[in-house]
């Protein structure tokens, strides 16, 4: 069995839908920061990468709000952070990587 270290680096991209505005995007990014901090995660980095067309749709959408967050936690904060993603109706879609195993 493998021994979790303390923490992880991790990445997480996130698609916001292209119904929220600049404002309500900023101030959904910094929430999930502060939430991540409220969690014990460290380092954390937010990029924004702007509003993108995609392949095909998600939810009925053709673009989206393209964000990435850095951060370093520990794995027990995922579970979390992941359920308060899912549950937001301005994510489209998000996906998480453990940065160290790439």
């Amino acid at each position: 069995m493998k021994i979790l270290k303390e923490n992880n680096s991790y990445e997480t991209r996130v698609i916001f839908s292209p119904k929220v505005s600049e404002e309500e995007l900023k101030y959904y990014t910094l929430d999930y920061a502060r939430q991540l901090y409220r969690l014990g995660a460290k380092h954390i980095s937010i990029v924004s990468r702007g509003q993108c067309d995609f392949v095909y749709t998600i939810k009925s959408f053709k673009t989206g709000h393209f964000i990435e967050m850095g951060f370093f936690a520990s794995p027990q904060v995922l579970p979390i952070y992941e359920n308060k993603l899912r549950l937001d109706q301005n994510v489209l879609s998000h996906l998480i990587l453990n940065t160290e195993k790439i």
